[in-house]
């Protein structure tokens, strides 16, 4: 008989503690359901309004986000992120609101571009050193020259008909770049038209052009 009072006495203050254990090791989804499981609950003993209380306090430290973003325009396209948390009287929610302009957009792509830019050369740094040849290694190399050597191209520059037909007369590409090894500019894919006529065509559609040069590669 006293060996089962013990017993029960030790289970009852270790409750508690087992239940402040078991919350901290819950991710916000268990953390929730538990909330929502003991809510549902018409009564609630000692233990279970502590462990209510102590998760309610843990879910909105850990996992409510206050309303917060990125805000640059007032005409941006707003994404809505929403997040409910179930209480004993009502329900709280949480909304996180965040602003998205082309800018940001840019900003966010040119970032995760110039990351694989360096993720890719970090590995070729690596099969280097692991002995791979360059010849295996040309194809990364290549890849990475025309990647990551100049990642944002996002200026807009506006050429004047005059500078652009002088510029093709000098041998160049409209806004003044020099074609490439097929005498096609950025943008245009090299093709074969038959006959031995080729020709560079606007990845976008349109009439095709002569190669401005006869380039290295015909």
């Amino acid at each position: 008989m006293k060996k089962t009072l013990v017993f029960l006495l030790i289970s009852i203050f270790t409750v508690p503690a087992i239940s402040a254990d078991v919350s901290e090791r819950m991710d916000c989804t268990e953390m929730q359901a538990r909330i929502n499981q003991l809510s549902a609950m018409e009564t609630l003993d000692e233990a279970q309004s502590s462990e209510l209380s102590n998760l309610q306090s843990q879910y909105r430290s850990n996992c409510s986000k206050s309303a917060s973003g990125r805000r640059t325009s007032a005409s941006s396209r707003v994404a809505t992120a929403t997040a409910t948390a179930a209480t004993n009287e009502n329900t709280v929610q949480v909304v996180e609101t965040v602003i998205i302009t082309s800018q940001s957009v840019l900003n966010d792509y040119l970032t995760e571009r110039k990351n694989l830019c360096e993720g890719l050369k970090t590995d070729m740094d690596t099969l280097t050193a692991a002995g791979v040849s360059s010849t295996e290694l040309q194809p990364l190399q290549s890849q990475y020259n025309n990647d990551c050597n100049n990642i944002d191209k996002s200026k807009i520059v506006e050429i004047d008909a005059v500078t652009a037909a002088a510029n093709v007369a000098a041998g160049l590409c409209t806004d003044g770049s020099k074609p490439n090894q097929f005498g096609c500019c950025e943008g245009e894919t090299f093709k074969d038209m038959g006959n031995l006529v080729f020709a560079c065509c606007p990845d976008d559609g349109g009439e095709c052009y002569p190669p401005i040069t006869s380039g290295d590669a015909i």
